[in-house]
């Protein structure tokens, strides 16, 4: 039985799919599901004053919450989301990583920089990636 799942969100309607994929996993009581969402770091020459837009997570959490019958939560971290979530589920001691892929394909995944792929890579657990 998995104990710790994070979930990689982007705030977009990829992230309700990626939910999705819970449905497929022995998921009991005892598991903790965070919903993991990287925001790029704020420039050093950014104005104080300017606003910066996070997607509101409640949709993702609320989603979570009817598919699995254990604890989600929301964690937000800020720099590079590849690295940000690796690092995450090794500090989380997490068994496993959900995570949606763009599908991009050869050199496109090179130059526009795969975070699925990266996860995949570096990541200290299983990850699941979902397609589409």
């Amino acid at each position: 039985m998995l104990k710790t799942i994070l979930v990689a969100v982007d705030g977009t309607g990829t992230a309700q799919g990626v939910l999705q994929a819970l449905r497929w996993l022995r998921v009991s009581h005892d598991t903790q599901v965070q919903l993991v969402y990287v925001r790029p770091p704020i420039p050093a020459d950014s104005p104080a004053d300017v606003p910066h837009p996070e997607p509101d997570l409640t949709p993702c959490l609320a989603v979570c919450q009817q598919i699995v019958p254990c604890d989600c939560s929301i964690k937000i971290l800020t720099g590079d989301p590849a690295a940000e979530i690796v690092a995450w589920a090794a500090a989380t001691g997490a068994e496993l990583i959900l995570i949606g892929s763009r599908g991009l394909t050869g050199v496109e995944r090179i130059l526009r920089q795969s975070v699925s792929a990266q996860v995949v890579a570096d990541a200290p657990c299983a990850v699941l990636v979902v397609h589409g």
